[in-house]
């Protein structure tokens, strides 16, 4: 199993951290934000999280943030027993000089390898009445963008690097990979939300979700340097 190499930023609303091989390239970027059904980055970062949709905002900190919530005509939340779609919520965009691959998490058990870990956050879809999917087009057209899809699958390990394994999903070669950023691409992210309970949430939901890139000919276990 290939594995890369990933360093990773995790706060509540600290950014995100980058490693930087040569001039303005950097090798890999993981952001945990929060959001209210909330998620965050720095627009002008080396993986730039911009706000396009009505539910997606920059706060005084100029990290991004998803409410879900409410409304200013009245909403108190998203319906019960139903299936909401939000479409063009923010853009994913490189802005290194590298290509990365690309994941957004949305349970807490996508994202780590290990859920017992100190560092360890719920996430979005953690309730127990709550599921959905995040894509890269409308209409779940596109390639998938979860931790574990068919283009790829990443984790974050517990020294908070994502690891990603191309091998076991046949499509090691970057040029065919639709996951992956070049320099200067970027990508609007879609999410679906499936409500399947009453009008209150339970479970041990919270209120993130995790955006990471990991360089993909970065790998730790044939001499990538993994920090």
């Amino acid at each position: 199993m290939q594995r890369r190499k990933f360093i990773a930023g995790v706060g509540s609303l600290a950014a995100g951290a980058a490693a930087v091989t040569g001039t303005g390239a950097f090798t890999s970027v993981q952001a945990e934000r929060s959001v209210s059904v909330n998620v965050a980055s720095d627009p002008n970062a080396y993986l730039a999280l911009k706000p396009i949709g009505d539910r997606a905002s920059t706060d005084t900190d100029g990290e991004l943030q998803l409410d879900f919530s409410s409304s200013n005509t009245g909403s108190q939340g998203l319906n019960q027993n139903a299936r909401t779609a939000f479409t063009d919520l923010f853009q994913i965009r490189n802005q290194g000089d590298n290509p990365v691959y690309i994941g957004v998490g949305l349970e807490e058990s996508d994202v780590y390898e290990s859920t017992s870990q100190s560092n360890s956050k719920l996430h979005l879809f953690d309730y127990n009445e709550l599921s959905g999917f995040v894509y890269a087009e409308e209409n779940g057209s596109g390639p998938g963008l979860s931790f574990n899809g068919g283009n790829g699958n990443m984790y974050i390990d517990s020294g908070g690097r994502v690891d990603v394994s191309f091998q076991s999903n046949g499509v090691s070669d970057p040029a065919n990979n639709p996951r992956i950023l070049y320099a200067g691409e970027s990508v609007n992210v879609d999410l679906s939300i499936i409500h399947s309970g009453k009008d209150e949430l339970t479970g041990n939901g919270g209120d993130r979700i995790t955006i990471a890139a990991a360089e993909p000919n970065s790998d730790r276990a044939n001499g990538g340097n993994g920090t």
